[in-house]
């Protein structure tokens, strides 16, 4: 009987650090001052070379910035960089998908170091996750007139893949007329993700893709403009073990995103995105936790297993919200923000995420332009998978993602009444410890068959808290023992 359990094989964390230098073009306004800094990171490639896993990948930022001639604008810039992950493991075969990766970018930093030149710099975490099998089977040798008896329990064990698509969605927004495109951001929710096609090879992915585009007029009026279109993805999936029941989540990130002003006042959008669906394959094992060999002695074999269970898989939507100063005489310009988990807990069939969600809010006015950070708490609730025991952070392998996708601010006075949208995706694994029974050799020590006579009847009282498979085990029975009243007849 064949068991398998999955355990980790990569839980890893590497900190990148990212900087570049940039020089404007001559057609690009000079830079005075920088007000703001809106950054995503994107993987690009993985690639295993060696003992390494090699990531190539880039940083885009936004730069909000007061031109020479007092204007508000922006320059888009993108760097890239290259992380390496050690993976060395002994006689142990993987490939790219066995490795799910994610990317958060933080410590983003714009330096002026003159009209037209500047340095961009930051810091993408990169965030691997693996889980490799275990064979769990009994081994045994058994001689000649003996039996094997095992004890059984039935484990769930669960992996994590990925597989990536990449997509485009495109739409317009109603320009106002003779207003100038400041700045541009895209973001996207994925909150729909399911499976189907011929044998459940295939996941639809569905959800959204939002715009934001800040507008100035020329009497320098600032209008804050939005769209969004649906996106629906056909994802194929990798092979599975037969069996295995499947919880995908999907990770969304934009990696472009085009704004072309027509002529009729029509704002043309294009965004470019991947889409990297996790998958978390469930297979239930037949674990031996206890065996013995029928009328002879023996020695057993065990193995601790830290073994990996589902937890939780889900792509969901929470609204949060804050308020914020308005500073006399400043009017309110746009915002954007960013998410990140702190920690996860599972507890009475539920899972608590914990994070923090940072709102960059701009403002105007008397000659200024100012850039304040509002910071707020996160606390997302939703389902654990069936079965799913309590199990905090430490005790968890997970990826997961918080996108802003739309911020609305109302000005009541001088309070901000900021309401921000966002798109969060978990996936999560808890451990388990899992003593198995994986070896059992006749013994030469002992007569397990001395007490055995013919026309014998033996009566044992239990002990407390002995069971039936313990008073089989005890005298090596090959077949159950009988329970007659409080004793057993063996």
């Amino acid at each position: 009987m064949e068991a398998s359990l999955f355990t980790k094989r990569f839980d890893t964390n590497v900190v990148t650090d990212v900087s570049e230098d940039f020089t404007l073009p001559d057609y690009r306004p000079e830079m005075r001052r920088v007000i703001g800094v809106y950054a995503t990171p994107t993987v690009d490639g993985k690639y295993l070379s060696g003992d390494e896993l090699e990531v190539d990948g880039g940083v885009t930022y936004t730069v909000l910035y007061i031109s020479g001639d007092g204007e508000l604008t922006q320059t888009s810039q993108t760097s890239s960089y290259t992380g390496k992950i050690p993976v060395k493991t002994d006689e142990d075969r993987y490939t790219v998908g066995d490795m799910p990766l994610g990317a958060l970018v933080d410590g983003v930093n714009c330096r002026l170091t003159g009209p037209r030149k500047f340095t961009l710099s930051s810091r993408v975490k990169l965030s691997l996750m693996s889980q490799r099998p275990v064979d769990a089977s009994l081994k045994a040798e058994i001689p000649e007139g003996s039996q094997l008896r095992r004890k059984n329990e039935t484990h769930k064990t669960a992996a994590v893949c990925e597989v990536r698509k990449n997509g485009e969605v495109s739409g317009e927004i109603r320009e106002r007329d003779g207003m100038r495109v400041v700045m541009a951001r895209g973001e996207l929710s994925l909150g729909d993700v399911r499976l189907g096609g011929q044998n459940k090879k295939e996941a639809t992915v569905k959800g959204e893709a939002y715009v934001t585009v800040l507008l100035m007029s020329a009497d320098g009026e600032f209008v804050t403009s939005k769209g969004r279109a649906p996106i629906e993805e056909i994802v194929g999936l990798p092979e599975v073990p037969r069996g295995a029941e499947l919880h995908p989540v999907a990770f969304g990130n934009v990696v472009m995103i085009e704004i072309d002003p027509a002529d009729d006042g029509t704002l043309n959008w294009r965004m470019e995105y991947d889409i990297d669906l996790n998958i978390m394959k469930c297979l239930e094992s037949q674990v031996a936790v206890d065996a013995y060999l029928t009328g002879v002695d023996d020695r057993l074999q065990e193995e601790t297993i830290l073994s990996y269970v589902p937890a939780a898989a889900v792509n969901g939507r929470l609204t949060t919200s804050a308020t914020a100063r308005l500073r006399p005489e400043m009017a309110y310009v746009c915002s954007w923000g960013s998410g990140n988990v702190d920690k996860c807990e599972i507890g009475g069939g539920r899972m608590s995420v914990y994070g923090n969600v940072d709102i960059t809010v701009v403002s105007a006015g008397g000659g200024e332009v100012i850039a304040e950070n509002v910071h707020i708490p996160l606390k997302y609730e939703c389902e654990a998978l069936p079965d799913t025991v309590f199990a905090e952070d430490g005790s968890m392998c997970k990826r997961t993602s918080v996108n802003v996708t739309d911020i609305n601010v109302r000005v009541d006075g001088d309070t901000m009444n900021i309401t921000a949208e966002l798109s969060i995706g978990c996936i999560a694994l808890r451990t388990e410890q899992i003593t198995a029974a994986v070896l059992i050799v006749p013994s030469a020590d002992g007569d397990a068959a001395k007490w055995k006579g013919e026309n014998l009847i033996r009566v044992y009282v239990p002990d407390e808290g002995e069971c039936a498979w313990d008073v089989e085990k005890r005298f090596k029975l090959d077949r159950e023992a009988t329970l007659c009243g409080n004793a057993y007849i063996i």
